[in-house]
Parts: structure tokens; C-alpha cells; sequence
């Protein structure tokens, strides 16, 4: 895909990876049997190294990382020399880990770092247990960013789609009738299978309210902070979903989207249209690639913005079936069309060669998420 025209040299990379398991021998991740030898972890820190050799990204979001310090280390040695964790991965026994964590690394100076906690309010509206927390803590970096100054970056990983509902099996006295007269196994078989079948389902269901209810809460955050600090904002990380989805509405609200009766309830009946798009746009998030994609058609005399959003390459490969899981969102400082903006999205890279052309020696233990980079340039 073809980068828009531009004539500043100094322009700003930001890029989101998943790592997939980023974890230092003899460290294992879930199970005692899930550990690198020496060469499989050698090899998986150069495929990142060389990575950010060739890319070069100013600011990264990483997920799935069980050892920080090793990660510290690699990014260091790019220019990366600003580190931040808000979290630990949580050890089972002995030397097994669950649970990774959000990191980022910086070639600009970071000046703060805070975890996002849900709000307990919201939390009990929404009819949530008041145990509610993000399945892996949300990452906050305030960044002092060359020519546009402080803002404000966060790194996701929401809960994934898998299925961790576990029920306990029914006694087989309690099978439905029109089982009694098929033999024990049998029976025991169809149990099984019924069991699994409604645990997939209603443990997805459970995943995605989850992963819905984190989004929602993340961007109150989000808005509550930037309605103080005023700061520009980027969320990037794994979704783990995909934003056309309706668990994920939160992220990208617009307020063409709020009926007219809840706009007059807010007090904010009185505002023209207008004036009313101008105090939502302040508050939106929009993905990186559809602003590439928008300013590619406003730069450039070529492209077709419908065929590029058909064609989006895919993050993530489930067999043959790909999906966009990883984005990076950007605040109305960073589009184009705002008339108040400060840079632009020039380019939008989705890095996948390791996932469609890999090769055994390079890839092997490379990741399964294909790292995205957008490239920002000031607006003149």
C-alpha cells in the first residue's frame, strides 16, 4: 500500500506487537512443558530485534510479555531506552507463569506511568460483580512527544474469545429423559458432548461481555483523563476482536450515533449541530488505518478507499481464516480532517510477512500476531 506524499523527514512511528509468549527459559508459560531451549529463545529475541532493526518505531505497545527485562534489554539497544510495565505476570508454582502483561517502550522520554482501574461506579451500573478488573491491567504512558508534546498512550490486551467456562458435569441419575434405555457409554458420550457444547457457548458469550464491559470502562477512563489533562491520545494493543464488532462500540462512539432525546437530557439540547459535533469530535478515537486510508484519497489521485477497507490484511490467523485483532486509535490531533489537528497518518503497515511467507529459520518463533506501525507526520 502506498504511503501519502510528504516532505517532513521527522516524522513519528508508532507500532503495537504481540509477542506471543515472550518468555525467558527456564521460565514456562501455563505449563511445566511449554519452555524455549536456548536456541528457540535466542532466535525469537533476534526475529524482534531485527524487527525493530528494519522498522524502527519511536514508541511500542507490546502484549504477551511474561519477562520484562529481556524485552527492557532488546528495545534499549534500538533506541528504546524508556521502559514501562504497571503489572507482573503471576506465578502457579515453581517456575510456571500465567497471565502476561502490556509493556512499552519509548525513544522519547516518558514523564509518567499509571495503571487504568474501571471505575467501581460504573461497574455497579452496569450490573457487573464488584470484583470486575481488566483481565490483564491497561498501561498508561504519558510521553513527551517531539513538536506535539504530552500525550497520552495506552496499551491493551482485552480478553480473548476463548471460552473459560468450566461447568461442573451433571450426576448421570440427572440425564434428560429419552436416555434411560441407550447404554451407559453412550450416554456418558452425548452428556460430554452437550457439556462441551454449552461451554463453548456461554463461555464465549461470557468472553465477550467481558471484553465489551473492558472497553466501555477503558474509554470512560480515557474521557475522564482527557477531559483534564487535554492531551492528545493513542490506544494500540491486541482487542482481540474486531472494532466492526459490537462488543467494541465504545472505542469509536460518534455522536451522530446518540439519539436526540439522551443529547437533550445531557443539557446539551441548546447546541447546533455544529457545536455539537465540535464538542464530541474532541472526545473520539478513530483507527489509525481508516485515517490512512481517508488521507491517502484527500494526498493522492490514486487508491480506492472501498476496495482497501475490503482488502484489509489481516493481524491474526485462525487456520486458514484471518482477522484484525490489533489496532492503534487515534485522538482528532491526529486526523486530517479536524481543522485543529496536529499531524497526519502518512503510512499504516500491517507486518505479516512472517505469517504468509514465512521462513523456518527467520519465523519460527517470530509470533502469531502480525505487528501493525502507523507513521505520523506534523501537520505544516
Amino acid at each position: 500500500m502506498a504511503a501519502v506524499p510528504h516532505t517532513r523527514a521527522a516524522n513519528i512511528k508508532i507500532a503495537s506487537i504481540n509477542l506471543f509468549n515472550f518468555i525467558e527459559p527456564p521460565l514456562a508459560y501455563y505449563d511445566f512443558e511449554n519452555i524455549y531451549s536456548h536456541g528457540q529463545w535466542q532466535k525469537k529475541c533476534q526475529w524482534l530485534s531485527e524487527f525493530l532493526t528494519h522498522r524502527q518505531p519511536d514508541i511500542v505497545g507490546f502484549q504477551e510479555v511474561f519477562s520484562p527485562e529481556p524485552l527492557k534489554r532488546i528495545t534499549s539497544e534500538q533506541g528504546l531506552v524508556h521502559f514501562a510495565i504497571v503489572d507482573e505476570p503471576t506465578l502457579i508454582s515453581d517456575y510456571i507463569y500465567r497471565s502476561p502483561v502490556v509493556a512499552l517502550a519509548s525513544r522519547y522520554p516518558i514523564v509518567a506511568v499509571s495503571s487504568v482501574e474501571p471505575d467501581a461506579r460504573l461497574v455497579a451500573a452496569m450490573g457487573l460483580s464488584s470484583e470486575f478488573a481488566f483481565s490483564r491491567k491497561v498501561l498508561r504512558a504519558t510521553i513527551e512527544v517531539p513538536q506535539i508534546g504530552l500525550c497520552d498512550f495506552y496499551v491493551v490486551h482485552f480478553k480473548s474469545k476463548r471460552a473459560g467456562l468450566a461447568l461442573e458435569p451433571k450426576p448421570f441419575e440427572h440425564q434428560p429423559l429419552g436416555v434411560d434405555n441407550v447404554a451407559p457409554t453412550a450416554s456418558m458420550k452425548l452428556h460430554s458432548e452437550t457439556q462441551l457444547l454449552t461451554e463453548q457457548a456461554l463461555g464465549r458469550w461470557a468472553s465477550t461481555m467481558q471484553r465489551g464491559a473492558e472497553a466501555a470502562l477503558l474509554f470512560n477512563g480515557i474521557l475522564v483523563r482527557r477531559q483534564v489533562s487535554k492531551h492528545p491520545v493513542i490506544l494500540m494493543g491486541d482487542f482481540n476482536d474486531s472494532l466492526t464488532m459490537g462488543a467494541l462500540d465504545a472505542l469509536t462512539i460518534q455522536g451522530e450515533s446518540i439519539h436526540s432525546n439522551d443529547i437533550k437530557a445531557a443539557g446539551l439540547g441548546h447546541l447546533s449541530d455544529a457545536a455539537l459535533s465540535a464538542v464530541f469530535v474532541q472526545y473520539q478515537l478513530k483507527d489509525a488505518y481508516e485515517l490512512f486510508i481517508e488521507a491517502n484519497l484527500r494526498d493522492s489521485l490514486t487508491g480506492n478507499a472501498a476496495y482497501h477497507r475490503e482488502h484489509r490484511a489481516a493481524t491474526h490467523y485462525y487456520g486458514p481464516k484471518g482477522s484484525v485483532l490489533d489496532y492503534i486509535l487515534l485522538s482528532s490531533e491526529f486526523d486530517a480532517s479536524h481543522g485543529r489537528s496536529l499531524a497526519q497518518v502518512i503510512d499504516y503497515q500491517t507486518c505479516d510477512r512472517h505469517l504468509v511467507r514465512p521462513e523456518y529459520e527467520r519465523d519460527a518463533y517470530s509470533t502469531d500476531h502480525a505487528p501493525v506501525i502507523v507513521e505520523l507526520a506534523l501537520r505544516s
